[in-house]
Parts: C-alpha cells; structure tokens; sequence
C-alpha cells in the first residue's frame, strides 16, 4: 500500500474508531428514534472523512497545490496547512476539546473553498456539475456552523435557533437539487453528484440511482416542513452511509491499481462527510429548537 492510499486510510479510520468511543454515550442517549442513533455520530463521520483529506494532502500536496489559485503566493505550503488544519479539526471533534473555535474555522476553511476556486471554475465554466461542487463545499461550511449552533445552544439559543434554520432550508435545497440531478442523469454514480459513471459490479444501477433520486428529493422537500425537518435529514444522512458502505467501500477493494484506490478513497469519504454534514444538521434543528422553547435536550 503506497503512501497516498495508506495515510488517508490509516488517518480516516483511527479518527472513525477514536470518535465511536467518544460518542458512544451520546448514541445510547439518542436511542432508535433518530435514524437508529446515527444522528449522535455526524460529528464523528465529518472528522474521519476531514481527517482521511488531511492525509491526502500530507502525501499529495504537490498535485493540490495545483488547486490553489495562481495569485496566491506559497501554494504547496497553502496545501500542507489545509491538511493540518482538516486533522486539528478532526481531533477537535473527536477528544470534544474547543469544538467551538474549530466549527467556525472549519466553516471559515469550506467557505474559502468556494469562493476562491469553486465559484469561480463554476462562473468560468459554467455546467450543473460546476455549481454541485460549490454546493457541496458550501454544504459542508455550513454543517460546520450547525455543530456550532449545537454547541452554544444553551447560551445563545436564538441564534443558534437561526442557524439551524438556515441550514435546514440549504440542506433542504441541496438534497432535491441533488435527487433531481440523479433522475436526470441515472447513469452517473449515486451520492454526492458527480461526472463518474457506476461501477460495472454494481447490480441494477439505475434503479439504485432512480432510487437514490427520488428519496433526496422526499427527503429535500420533507425539510422543509420544520415538523418534519429534523427526521428528513437524518433519514439523508442514514441513505448517504448506506451509500458509502454498500458501494464505495466495496469500490476500494476491488480498485485495481493505487489510482483507483484512490478514487474510491475520495468517493468513501466524501460521501461520508456528507452523511455527516446531514446528521449534524439534523441534530441542530432538533436541539436548537428544543432550547428556543425552553427545554434543553
């Protein structure tokens, strides 16, 4: 296993192992009722899939760095700091230390993202698949800033309230944007969009993807309706994990050669940090609401 398979790997699943025992309580707390406990673990699955990223840039700076915009000085050194940043944060997360500072500089990270190379690439050339990549990144900047709203909740209650609410109405958005583009193009890997045709091995792919499709959309439309707001987005978050262990997993041990490993390393992990991005906006909706109205959960 080279290098830039076995760090990413090595670093997402010790990060994934760290935070099930650090959030073990939190899941007997939740119970059944919210997408079998899964709702507890979103912080967990953003800091495996943020740490995993880490290691990619740690053994791959050269080539990221190619990302950066050209203007900007030091661009190597720019792609090593991302990776020590995605790792504290992940840390962060998962020893439940300063998780306050580490949200907003995560959400202040995905949103650099977007607007110094994702909405531009989409503005330049612009295509559907160019605007989900800025979604996605925005996606995530904003999950981080609903584990914040989680997390201060009890103090700021009303402002957390309103994160919460914004992000319920984004997430509500992405997900039907998503499902439509998956219905419309069915021939494309199912998850997070992207311009990646299914594996061969996967068994009725369109159906998976017609499938896939149309619950991000009940899903999408399910948020918003704030009764229903916080159970929609972790039933997203539950089909987002069910994706990444049924059919990205299996991607990456039947990969051939170290760049499919780690293509599948990309898609596991990044669908994860979807699916965790919606679990902790689930949580937030659930948890600020409950504190705006005096009961604190």
């Amino acid at each position: 296993m080279t290098a830039t398979v076995f760090w990413p790997t090595l670093l997402g699943l010790s990060v994934l192992a760290a935070g099930l025992v650090t959030y073990r309580r939190d899941v007997r707390t939740v119970g059944l009722r919210e997408a079998f406990g899964l709702v507890a673990l979103g912080p967990v699955f953003v800091a495996a899939a943020i740490a995993a990223f880490a290691g990619e840039h740690f053994t791959a700076a050269t080539s990221l760095a190619t990302l950066v915009p050209k203007w900007l000085p030091a661009r190597v050194f720019i792609a090593y700091f991302v990776g020590v940043a995605h790792l504290a944060a992940a840390l962060s997360f998962v020893a439940r230390r300063y998780v306050r500072w580490s949200t907003i500089g995560l959400a202040v990270m995905f949103g650099l993202f977007v607007l110094l190379m994702d909405l531009p690439a989409a503005i330049a050339r612009p295509a559907m698949l160019s605007w989900i990549l800025a979604a996605r990144q925005a996606t995530f900047a904003i999950g981080a800033l609903a584990l914040f709203a989680t997390e201060t909740r009890i103090r700021s209650p009303h402002s957390s309230n309103t994160i919460a609410t914004v992000a319920r109405i984004w997430i509500a958005g992405v997900l039907v944007v998503y499902g439509i583009q998956h219905v419309i193009h069915p021939e494309y890997t199912p998850g997070v969009p992207s311009p990646v045709l299914t594996a061969a091995w996967v068994p009725l792919p369109l159906a998976i993807s017609y499938a896939t499709g149309l619950l991000l959309i009940a899903f999408g439309i399910g948020m918003f309706v704030r009764r229903y707001a916080s159970t929609a987005a972790a039933l997203g978050g539950l089909l987002m994990l069910l994706l990444t262990l049924g059919l990205y997993v299996p991607q990456f041990f039947l990969a051939g050669n170290v760049q499919q490993q780690v293509t599948a390393i990309n898609f596991i992990f990044d669908t994860l940090l979807f699916a965790g991005t919606v679990l902790v906006v689930s949580k937030a909706i659930s948890e600020t609401a409950a504190s705006t109205n005096g009961t604190v959960m």
